[in-house]
């Protein structure tokens, strides 16, 4: 069994690919509308609760590659851990889209 074949490592990976995933998007919309990543996290993101739910979606949606490359690799107690971030931020992102409603 390969050392990093763990759920719990998997959790960790899970959020850090959340954090990659909010990072490329953070740097690719600033780059693509020539502003700031400062202006994106504080105007876009953390003051506008209108695109909160989708940028929150795309972030996680980074985890979905991870989780096949996992699997892939035959990492599949790495990829159950990627799996549960994913299931727990679902409600999160339902409750950021019912509250901006």
């Amino acid at each position: 069994m390969n050392k990093i074949d763990h759920p719990i490592f998997g959790v960790a990976v899970g959020i850090l690919g959340t954090l990659l995933g909010f990072v490329t998007m953070t740097v690719w919309w600033s780059w693509a509308n020539g502003t700031s990543t400062d202006y994106f996290i504080q105007n876009v993101f953390l003051e506008s609760s209108l695109y909160k739910d989708s940028i929150l979606t795309i972030s996680v949606l980074f985890n979905v590659g991870l989780f096949w490359l996992c699997l892939r690799s035959n990492l599949e107690q790495l990829a159950k851990g990627i799996l549960a971030v994913i299931f727990i931020s679902v409600p999160v992102i339902i409750y950021y889209q019912a509250t901006t409603l």
